[in-house]
């Protein structure tokens, strides 16, 4: 097998204008020259100039990029896992190789198939493929967006690439604040939608679809080939089947992802699923299994006990790197320049920090990415529909504080006015939508157009609109939720040089994993819980009265000690509310460089400031909006800033 992990990159110009587009190009590829340190590609003619930076995971010295074949240039970033069965059935069609690489596999496949022959991948990748003979360029994204690829209109050009910063770099491109991102960012810690990236005029090519860029034509279009089945459980079987089924699937998946010629190690969290991912893995290969986990000075945070327990269980070779305030403070603005856009969630630094630790010893990591969003695993806003069934059907009878109060109702959310997206943006945000109106200037308001802010989650239901509200939450997660959660997973290992990849998201797995009950992702202990929730809310009882991620944990029970599996979800905690009231932070966020933006609402800032607003909050949300403030800003500062 031979896999390589880089970056793409490539510019269309359609007037055949510019001739300096290969040495822009060329100096552009080596700003991504961390995704692939291994070797460098690069092909030019009047319309096109493609460029390549190659990470050699397997047949280490064959496979550099573009190939050609005929009339059919590529380049490619990621890993076909079946791409010894394509190329079988590639040789009984006559066509002839010259390496083992699977990067050799995409050229040759669009040359017999065309744009169809997407469909038969397995894996992980992003493409661009040059057909030449009919002028057309192809940009194609894997099914769920495990690897990235951007996209920018520029004049009579079109800019692509594997990463932000092979964009904003480009000589004719101009920067300025999305704000519709930044307000998605507020509301949900990340830009969601193909058009929601900080930048104005940066895309997203949309997983499971390619580009279709006609060059005589200057047209694109967007066509979908895969996207997340709609949850189908007409057909039921029983547990044991499941169980049996997921079991034979996930153990496909994590050997088709253990094939390597470089080091292979596993992140070990403790967590079920990277416990359950070690395990199998652990079982799969030769001699002893590299596991890696990230833990925290102050110990009321660290949670190393547990993956320490898990690789003393399978025997791993385990290592652990620490990090502390004076280390993240430190770093936050190196990490923000890694992304090229501010931070989503506040262990990136841990895992980029990881994932330097393990350059010292691997190439490629496996990840557990996507068990949450498929199993059931956010079971505070997963479950949360009974919740809102329970108060439309009460209500109806009486609206009285009273009986509000023993049902455990939300005084806070109008049952009556609003509809369920209205309640699950009361359950699924970090600012509220009414704390993000009144913590913005109004000039930046204006700016701001909320119903397309809130588009990408209105489309879901739109398009499941047959599913019952659990199943239409779930379908969310896995629509976007788990986009920023890959997104945080290739950037920070890229930048090391490391290749993650996520077994949880075989597409053959995703598809049996929409076809289980609802009853076996979050499952009730017992008839008397299901009743006890009547009286209480879903988020006070998460975990309490049900199960989350229920059949994985029967898959843990095989191959972890029971207790393990049992485990709660850890959700990565780190002590924000102590680490955000620092004084420094305070002098970032009310420095007058960043009042003078006019972005935010000096009082209200001053408020989320104020150390009283930590009492009783036991999962730090205080100090995580914090940190989201000075994260952009710190971004504003080094990207907008240095225009």
């Amino acid at each position: 097998m031979g896999s390589l992990m880089c970056s793409i990159l490539g510019l269309i110009d359609f007037d055949s204008s510019d001739q300096s587009k290969n040495e822009k190009i060329f100096a552009v590829n080596r700003l991504l020259k961390h995704r692939g340190p291994d070797d460098e590609g690069y092909y030019n003619d009047k319309l096109v100039a493609l460029a390549f930076n190659r990470l050699s995971i397997m047949d280490l010295t064959k496979g550099n990029q573009p190939i050609i074949k005929k009339h059919i240039i590529s380049i490619f970033n990621g890993e076909i896992y079946n791409f010894k069965e394509i190329r079988a059935e590639l040789i009984n069609h006559g066509h002839k190789f010259e390496t083992n690489s699977d990067s050799e596999i995409v050229s040759t496949a669009f040359l017999q198939w065309g744009i169809k022959c997407v469909e038969k991948f397995n894996g992980m990748f992003a493409i661009a493929v040059y057909d030449k003979k009919n002028s057309k360029v192809f940009l194609i994204r894997d099914r769920v967006g495990i690897k990235p690829l951007y996209f920018s209109h520029l004049n009579n050009q079109l800019l692509f690439s594997s990463e932000i910063k092979g964009i904003t770099n480009y000589p004719e491109f101009e920067k300025k604040l999305n704000f519709n991102a930044f307000s998605s960012y507020l509301l949900f810690r990340y830009p969601y939608g193909k058009n929601n990236v900080f930048y104005d005029n940066i895309q997203k090519v949309t997983p499971g679809t390619f580009l279709e860029v006609d060059i005589s034509k200057k047209q694109t279009k967007q066509n979908t080939y895969w996207s997340i089945p709609e949850i189908n459980t007409k057909i039921t079987h029983n547990e044991e089947y499941y169980f049996q089924k997921l079991d034979s699937l996930l153990n496909s998946s994590i050997k088709k992802q253990l094939v390597s010629d470089a080091p292979l190690g596993v992140f070990l969290s403790g967590g079920l699923d990277s416990s359950i991912l070690s395990s199998i893995a652990a079982k799969n290969i030769s001699g002893k299994l590299k596991t890696y986990s990230v833990g925290f000075k102050e110990k009321k945070y660290d949670e190393t006990h547990k993956a320490r327990t898990i690789a003393k269980y399978i025997n791993s070779e385990h290592t652990e790197v620490f990090v502390g305030k004076e280390d993240f403070f430190n770093n936050i603005e190196k990490i923000i320049e890694v992304k090229d856009v501010p931070l989503s969630i506040p262990h990136e630094y841990p895992l980029y920090l990881l994932s330097k630790k393990m350059k010292q010893d691997i190439k490629v990591v496996l990840s557990g990415e996507g068990a949450d969003e498929f199993f059931g695993g956010y079971a505070r806003v997963q479950n949360s529909p009974i919740d809102f069934v329970k108060a439309n059907f009460i209500l109806k009878f009486s609206d009285s504080n009273f009986v509000k109060k023993i049902f455990s109702i939300d005084k806070k959310f109008n049952y009556k006015k609003d509809k369920f997206i209205d309640f699950f943006f009361h359950q699924y945000n970090w600012f509220s939508i009414g704390e993000v109106d009144s913590l913005l200037h109004e000039n930046v308001k204006n700016q701001i157009n909320l119903e397309k802010v809130k588009e990408p989650w209105i489309n879901v239901l739109k398009k499941y609109e047959n599913s019952n509200y659990y199943n239409q939450i779930l379908l969310m997660f896995q629509t976007n939720h788990l986009q920023c959660l890959l997104d945080r997973l290739d950037t920070m290992t890229m930048a090391n040089s490391i290749e993650a990849r996520v077994p949880f998201l075989d597409h053959e797995l995703i598809e049996f994993i929409n076809t289980v009950p609802y009853k076996f992702k979050i499952k009730w202990k017992s008839k008397f819980s299901k009743f006890k929730s009547l009286f209480s809310n879903n988020f006070s009882y998460s975990e309490k009265y049900d199960t989350n991620k229920y059949l994985l944990r029967k898959i843990g029970e095989k191959y972890l000690p029971k207790k393990m599996s049992e485990e709660k979800k850890l959700g990565f905690p780190l002590p924000m509310n102590e680490w955000m009231h620092d004084k420094k932070v305070k002098e970032i966020l009310l420095d007058k460089k960043t009042l003078e933006r006019n972005i935010f609402n000096q009082k209200k800032l001053e408020k989320f400031l104020d150390d009283k607003n930590t009492k009783d909050d036991n999962y730090d949300f205080n100090g995580k909006k914090i940190w989201m403030m000075l994260n952009f800003e710190l971004w504003m500062r080094n990207n907008m800033d240095q225009r």
